[in-house]
């Protein structure tokens, strides 16, 4: 006697994936830990487990590009499970927490002690995030250590993190920034750059920048964004995107601002990624998280199938996973977030305190890792197909 052809099988939904072109009612089976089937139907029978999804959206597995998630080394560390599971959030890359003194509890209680996948945005600082004063300090910094990490963990750190601030940095921020560069060229890994409060204006350093860099907090609505003074985009920051330079949300408890989101969106330049930047702090007002980011989004008018891709297959991508997560393709991990429509009258809030209203929004039903269901709504069918 044989046994179940799937592991799991999430059945009718509206499978949304962009990346991977699809948009209508599918199956998706899973077995291993991997996407086996995506199927205008699949027998219920053949599954050990069946998720009734009819009704729901299906997309793959969420994917935060930055977030803080060093839980017990900085003050600001969220633990990734518990802001990560509940909302859709498959995948995590931490935004910079660890530095080269610290990075080592990071890949082993961190990224190797959760059940969400953690990547590594590593900071070019040896003490990452975990002290009291801004890191890129000349005497703080470590690009020979770095370096070696980058080779020593080719599974983990995915980007080289650059906090470009006036108040990180102590002064200038184009010598971090150079620096950064040349660690970035000699091991082929992208630069995450925050943004926001700059010394120098953007239009000075983004030309420094390389195709599949990222730039984060682009919608930030503090000194030295990408608005010049008359709200139009700098000239710089089309360029760069152009030569394939990445922006990225970065939402933050500082850094998103409805005005300057609005802004961009109108002169066509919406975001390649959307993250939430979360922390032990702000998670509270962005709970379940990344999802509160998205429906921001899409309370501005961006089309669903872009908020998606946004915080799917694009941010999978830029970390270098591409086709591996943030897709529900035969042979990609079996992450996947179910979601639903909730119809009311919400209010969304930004960091100067403008509001924004909305009549509908994405709320999780279920998150699956690997094919494990890690939370599911009520309603939802989840048992032995029987």
């Amino acid at each position: 006697m044989t046994g179940p052809v799937y592991d799991l099988l999430v059945r009718g939904g509206r499978v949304l994936d962009p990346g991977e072109g699809l948009d209508g009612c599918r199956d998706v089976g899973v077995r291993g830990g991997v996407i086996a089937a995506v199927e205008p139907a699949l027998d219920p029978a053949s599954a050990a487990r069946v998720l009734d999804a009819r009704g729901a959206l299906v997309c793959p597995g969420l994917v935060d590009a930055h977030a803080h998630v060093y839980w017990g080394a900085t003050s600001i560390g969220a633990w990734p499970d518990e802001v990560c599971a509940g909302g859709g959030v498959t995948t995590v890359a931490d935004g910079g927490s660890s530095g080269t003194d610290t990075f080592a509890g990071f890949r082993r209680w961190i990224a190797g002690g959760s059940r969400t996948r953690v990547l590594c945005h590593l900071n070019l600082a040896r003490i990452g995030l975990t002290g009291l004063v801004g890191e890129l300090r000349p005497d703080l910094v470590d690009p020979d250590g770095v370096a070696r990490l980058i080779h020593e963990h080719p599974d983990l750190v995915v980007g080289i993190k650059l906090r470009l601030s006036a108040t990180i940095t102590g002064g200038p921020c184009r010598p971090m920034l150079e620096l950064g560069a040349r660690v970035s060229a000699e091991t082929g890994t992208p630069l995450h750059v925050h943004i926001g409060g700059t010394a120098e204006p953007l239009s000075e350093l983004l030309p420094l920048l390389s195709p599949g860099d990222m730039v984060t907090h682009y919608q930030t609505p503090r000194p030295n964004g990408l608005l010049d003074g008359a709200g139009a985009l700098l000239p710089a920051a089309r360029e760069a995107r152009e030569r394939g330079v990445l922006f990225d949300c970065g939402h933050g408890m500082s850094h998103f601002g409805f005005a300057v989101a609005e802004a961009l969106l109108a002169q066509d330049f919406p975001p390649d990624t959307i993250s939430s930047d979360l922390s032990r702090r702000s998670f509270p007002a962005l709970a379940p998280g990344l999802l509160t980011v998205m429906n921001k989004w899409l309370a501005l008018g961006m089309p669903l199938a872009d908020v998606v891709r946004a915080a799917t297959a694009s941010p999978a991508a830029a970390l270098g996973w591409a086709g591996r997560i943030g897709a529900l393709r035969p042979g990609a991990e079996a992450d996947i977030a179910v979601l639903d429509w909730e119809e009311g009258s919400f209010t969304y809030a930004d960091a100067l305190g403008e509001h924004r209203p909305a009549r509908r929004r994405l709320v999780p039903v279920a998150t699956i890792r690997r094919g494990t269901i890690s939370s599911a709504g009520p309603g939802r069918r989840d048992g032995p197909a029987g």
